[in-house]
């Protein structure tokens, strides 16, 4: 190092300055040497990172370049194009800066866990751990690497929106889509609804019925009741609409209302935009093929429940888990590999665990990886 060197040269010096002889002295400077950077075996798992508790959430944000995480608030990171890749609770996010628009690609490895119809094959799952999926997290390279377009970023959109009808371009005919079901979490109610009818008038809505079945959690319901219509006039409105399905009736504003819809005016017709939001407290998802005859309340964070308007997450296009396989309220992971494209390189990620050693949720391990050509 420099300063043994400097350290040996001041000690030659001091040496001959006292007359000592240097006809025989055969020492050899020492050479500075350079520090060295660790070499991280490929497949090394990093973490657990602690991602809070489901009522005192924290969002982990992750810097895949330098392999490290950065100590940012949300509000902070809204504005951070540094990080690439953030984790909290059961949710995966990328960055959507400019600066660093990220995008995700989930590869077919693993795809044995799950068999042809979609479900999962439990013991693939119950049998996996970090160590049996490494080979199939190393066998992936820069040749996986698809073309560009087909990664996908997060975008932001409204839980329910304009989900609820279908619009003929040739026809220009809107219809309800009443085979698209809605649940909405508002006020210890859970609320399945679909748009069963809708009627326009010009390009507004005059009037919307709803199919609505509750399940009250603290009457102790514990699965929906039978489905009611719900009818709800909307032309010539004179303020926005605000729906409580529980009465079965639109309220004010300063009620507890499940859902709104706005009063617009086009072309000197007034009536209701094609557009549902839920109330700011609520929380909803979609329920595309009817699935849900109950909603366990124990287990209501993992439905995937989201605020009005939310971001559509990569990484719930294809979920790195499965939840509740052998009847406990745990997550599984599938140790897929999924690949992510920042706007300098291309990391393979693999994660392999959402607990710490005591058991504890939301603490999570993974394993990641620069894609370079050798």
């Amino acid at each position: 190092m420099k300063i043994s060197y400097l350290a040996s040269l001041s000690a030659v010096m001091l040496l001959t300055a006292c007359g000592g002889s240097s006809s025989s002295d055969s020492s050899v400077e020492p050479s500075p040497t350079e520090p060295t950077t660790p070499v991280v075996e490929e497949g090394t798992v990093v973490g657990p990172f602690s991602t809070g508790t489901t009522s005192e959430p924290v969002r982990v944000y992750f810097d895949l370049d330098a392999g490290e995480v950065l100590e940012l608030t949300d509000e902070e990171a809204a504005d951070n194009s540094v990080w690439d890749i953030a984790f909290q609770r059961t949710k995966v996010y990328l960055n959507t800066q400019s600066e660093n628009s990220v995008g995700a690609f989930f590869t077919d490895v693993n795809s044995e866990f799950f068999a042809a119809n979609g479900a999962a094959v439990v013991d693939s799952f119950l049998n996996a751990d970090a160590d049996s999926e490494l080979d199939d997290y190393l066998a992936i390279s820069t040749t996986d690497i698809p073309e560009d377009d087909s990664f996908v970023g997060d975008t932001q959109e409204s839980v329910i929106g304009a989900k609820f009808y279908d619009y003929d371009i040739t026809t220009h005919v809107v219809s309800a889509n009443d085979d698209r079901y809605f649940i909405v979490d508002s006020d210890d109610v859970y609320s399945k609804f679909r748009v069963t009818d809708l009627t326009t008038q010009g390009r507004t809505m005059s009037s919307i019925t709803f199919g609505v079945a509750v399940q009250d959690t603290l009457a102790g319901d514990t699965e929906f009741g039978a489905e009611s219509a719900l009818t709800i006039n909307t032309a010539d409105c004179t303020e926005n609409l605000y729906i409580d399905f529980d009465l079965g009736a639109a309220l004010s504003a300063t009620d507890a209302w499940d859902i709104s819809l706005a009063c617009t005016t086009i072309d000197d017709i007034t009536g209701a935009e094609f557009d549902i939001h839920i109330a700011e407290d609520a929380t909803a998802l979609v329920d595309e093929d009817n699935t849900y005859a109950a909603i366990d309340s124990e287990a209501a964070q993992y439905y995937g429940f989201t605020s009005d308007v939310t971001q559509q997450l990569a990484f719930d296009i294809n979920p790195w888990y499965q939840y509740n396989l052998n009847a406990g309220h745990l997550l599984w992971s599938q140790y897929g590999v999924y690949l992510v494209k920042t706007n300098t390189s291309t990391f393979k990620v693999q994660i392999t665990s959402y607990y710490d050693e005591a058991g504890t949720s939301g603490n999570y391990s993974f394993r990641f990886d620069e894609l370079t050509s050798e």
